[in-house]
């Protein structure tokens, strides 16, 4: 303790702050002995006058931990305060809404990397530092092997301020002949430009050829319709999220934002004809007045936070429904019973289709006014969200905002253990460092290496079923060229012949078989 009042005065001295707390963490209070937790807080408390001492202790199981641990007398001189800290998936969850769906500017995640993010998280450790850092991973990787990435910061910017600062870079050769190539390689760029060849075939030839156009008046453009995309995409997955509030006695339809994303990024047409937007929007249908005015007071609000159009069409005969002769209503209601049929009871025939849509149109023109505005309503939302969760392969240049370079960031985060150990009996130079174990060929065996290795690169010579004996006499063949001054006994051979055999049991390369007691069966193949 005088060591550390030593180092707590030479820090707030040179730092010139005023007696700061020392934060003491104890991670895991449960793993610390009790005795030696109860002399170190009489201890510190004695110095409490000239270090002030603050503890964090971490308790998985309750309070009363604390005082079965500590005596009267030690909580004593303690002054506790509670707090809990939210656990790792509300963190998780948090992050990837902030950088995925609430926020336009920053990277996004492709299906494969985006699903590899959630596995690896929720299947292996839930640790918010393992994503953290494939984050940073992902950054990392984006902007340095990828000279498109210039071009992201601009996202979410004005496009004024886009137009000038592309015009300066191309102005400044910032943006050179490389730069263009590479846009017109975007798989992308090159679905636009053919379907541009027959609508204006001018202005695709203008793409294709002019540079000076292609960077300072068609990329502004595609980058204010990926924004454009990205709060289109936001909104629609509010909108789905204000459908689940309101049926939220349909356990099935709720799904987090997460997933919801997950669901849009791996399907090929988006959530368009997903049943993600078809069930809600069959529910809307059936909805009485009350409800379908409780939902519009739902969306209301977020239509209006996004800047988009709020639906006010349905208030007036909305209200004057809520007010009509609910007798009347029951009587026109039960005259039209039965024209449309449930959802699970509908046939997926073309002609069930055909009928079902004349139905549907018969409804619009004949039916009730609830129903009328039920079906209105059903179909605004079923176009909006069409129209706002498309797939992002769509959206011309996606390339430049999205991450799908998936290879890489899996062999970086996931664990090849197997590749790891075939190396390491194959080619254990790489580890050893060692200049006597360096051959001219990696399959030469030499009798220098690790008996395992020697063993293991025989081993890669056998067929399915391995001899012993056989095996036996050539290990012993290869270290009889071992140079020492006294050559091994055959007792010793047989020792470190045995040990071999059992580590590359241990490892899975080989096990033991009934066919041939004097044989063992091989388990791998290829050679990495």
């Amino acid at each position: 303790m005088q060591i550390l009042e030593a180092w707590y005065r030479y820090v707030t001295k040179k730092s010139g702050a005023r007696q700061p707390n020392l934060v003491i963490v104890l991670q895991d209070l449960e793993s610390f002995e009790a005795n030696m937790l109860r002399d170190f807080i009489t201890i510190c408390s004695e110095y409490r006058l000239r270090i002030p001492v603050v503890f964090i202790m971490g308790i998985a199981t309750s309070t009363e931990i604390l005082h079965q641990s500590l005596t009267k007398s030690t909580i004593g001189l303690l002054r506790i305060e509670k707090f809990w800290l939210e656990q790792s998936d509300v963190w998780f969850n948090r992050v990837l809404e902030s950088v995925f769906i609430d926020s336009v500017h920053t990277l996004k995640f492709g299906a494969r990397p985006y699903k590899f993010l959630l596995d690896h998280f929720y299947l292996y450790d839930f640790s918010m530092g393992r994503a953290t850092a494939s984050l940073k991973y992902a950054l990392m990787h984006h902007f340095y092997g990828n000279p498109l990435s210039i071009f992201l910061p601009l996202m979410g910017k004005p496009d004024e301020h886009v137009r000038q600062t592309l015009k300066k870079w191309h102005e400044s050769d910032v943006l050179s002949e490389h730069h263009t190539t590479n846009l017109r390689m975007l798989s992308s760029f090159r679905a636009h430009v053919d379907a541009l060849a027959d609508q204006n075939p001018q202005l695709a030839l203008q793409l294709l050829d002019d540079d000076a156009f292609l960077l300072t008046e068609a990329l502004p453009d595609f980058l204010r319709g990926l924004t454009r995309y990205q709060h289109e995409f936001q909104y629609g997955i509010e909108l789905i999220r204000a459908l689940q509030s309101q049926f939220s006695s349909n356990v099935g339809m709720r799904k987090s934002k997460r997933m919801l994303l997950l669901a849009a990024l791996e399907s090929r047409d988006g959530l368009t004809n997903s049943e993600i937007i078809l069930w809600p929007t069959s529910l809307v249908r059936k909805l009485d007045p009350e409800g379908l005015d409780q939902l519009l007071q739902r969306i209301r609000p977020v239509a209006k936070r996004f800047g988009f159009e709020a639906p006010l069409q349905w208030d007036e005969r909305l209200q004057t429904l809520l007010g009509a002769d609910e007798a009347y209503q029951r009587k026109v209601a039960n005259k039209l019973a039965g024209m449309v049929l449930p959802d699970e009871e509908r046939r997926r025939t073309e002609t069930a289709k055909k009928v079902q849509m004349q139905s549907m149109d018969h409804l619009k023109q004949a039916g009730t006014d609830k129903t009328k505005i039920a079906i209105e309503i059903a179909d605004w939302i079923s176009e909006t969200l069409k129209s706002c969760l498309r797939s992002y392969t769509a959206v011309p240049m996606y390339e430049l905002v999205y991450y799908t370079s998936a290879k890489l960031h899996e062999k970086s985060f996931s664990a090849q253990p197997r590749a790891a150990v075939q190396t390491g009996l194959g080619q254990s130079y790489h580890y050893l460092n060692c200049t006597c174990c360096t051959g001219k060929s990696k399959n030469q065996i030499l009798p220098s290496e690790h008996d395992t290795c020697i063993l293991y690169k025989l081993y890669l010579e056998c067929g399915r079923m391995i001899n012993l004996f056989d095996w036996f006499m050539a290990f012993g063949y290869v270290l009889g060229r071992e140079k020492r001054s006294k050559s091994a006994s055959e007792k010793e051979v047989q020792a470190r012949f045995i040990r071999s055999v059992a580590e590359l049991q241990f490892l899975g390369f080989i096990k033991p078989t009934q066919r041939k007691t004097d044989h063992v069966q091989r388990l791998t193949w290829s050679n990495m």
